[in-house]
């Protein structure tokens, strides 16, 4: 009980955090084919670079457990092309897919001018990350991937096709409804079926009756116009079918053959109970990497950071500590 008050104060404690770094302004890079992909800074030391999920998602939900970081590294936010403050201009077509994000990282770097970078990815996040490292080597002095995939495989076989087995054997009314729909001609991307999809928390978290409550709560201490999901970008990237089937930029993308190209030190982190990302995609990640320490939370799903965040910044600072100085 003791222990259960400590961890529910310290997480309070994450919420009340300032909306804002101190000392942090926004920049931006121009990317290789003109996009202006924007980034916040703030620290000293070796920066490291989070990368959001989704895809479709912008940097804010890193502001919260992410800023207790800042005593190891330098930490970077960057929004993704047409993500948070990298709106793309209305009119302008650009691409959407993996390359492009991980080369739009590559232009934050060198806007930077500092040699060597890490990078940290949660989620789809952590396919930027782990294909920049294969990527660009010489310049990643550490990769950091939480609750990461691996590719399109996976993706289809432990994301997609799990969820629809979840929602046959749980929700059996619903996706009855569902599959009437999908034969009828309907995408999972769009109404009536997106919604739902929409509301399965209890595949993202370990405890839905807790755990969960953390959201809304950082949610409501945002400015409103935050928080925003790009569909576009999800849309181009999964498929027009997103939970039915992955087609679009991604398919065809696997990432375990790449890692051997990156020879430096790894953390790959996972949730235990993790659904969507499960504890094999971890495994498979850090034997493919040929210097990755794997670290599993007992009482996590999809977002250690946020359902075991003590032990989450513990770890990973320590991690990061231990590496050789890169200044």
């Amino acid at each position: 009980m003791v222990q259960h008050r400590v961890i529910t104060i310290a997480v309070l404690s994450l919420v009340l955090l300032p909306s804002r770094i101190a000392n942090a302004e926004w920049d931006k890079a121009t990317a290789s084919d003109g996009v202006e992909i924007h980034f916040e800074a703030t620290g000293t030391g070796t920066p490291l670079f989070l990368i959001a999920g989704g895809p479709g998602q912008d940097s804010e939900r890193f502001r919260f457990t992410h800023t207790l970081l800042q005593p190891s590294a330098r930490l970077v936010f960057v929004d993704g092309r047409g993500r948070g403050k990298s709106v793309i201009p209305d009119g302008k077509k650009v691409a959407y897919s993996l390359e492009k994000d991980v080369d739009d990282i590559e232009a934050v770097r060198q806007k930077l001018g500092t040699p060597k970078i890490m990078v940290l990815g949660h989620s789809y996040g952590s396919m930027v990350a782990m294909a920049y490292a294969a990527k660009y080597p010489e310049h990643t002095a550490a990769l950091i991937s939480v609750s990461g995939c691996h590719g399109a495989t996976v993706w289809q076989e432990r994301n997609i096709e799990m969820v629809k087995v979840h929602l046959e054997r749980h929700y059996p009314e619903r996706w009855k409804r569902i599959v009437e729909l999908h034969e009828a001609g309907h995408s999972t991307g769009q109404e009536p079926l997106a919604p739902m999809f929409g509301d399965l928390n209890e595949l993202l978290v370990f405890n839905p009756e807790s755990d969960w409550r953390l959201y809304p709560q950082l949610k409501r201490k945002r400015d409103p116009v935050e928080f925003k999901f790009n569909r576009e970008v999800y849309l181009t990237m999964v498929g027009p079918d997103p939970e039915w089937k992955i087609e679009g930029t991604l398919a065809g993308v696997e990432l375990l053959p790449r890692l051997k190209n990156y020879p430096g030190p790894a953390l790959v982190i996972g949730g235990r109970h993790d659904r969507v990302s499960p504890p094999l995609n971890q495994v498979e990640i850090a034997k493919a990497l040929p210097n990755a320490e794997l670290v599993f939370f007992e009482r996590s799903s999809h977002s250690p950071s946020v359902e075991e965040p003590l032990r989450f910044i513990r770890v990973v600072s320590e991690f990061i500590d231990s590496l050789p100085d890169q200044e």
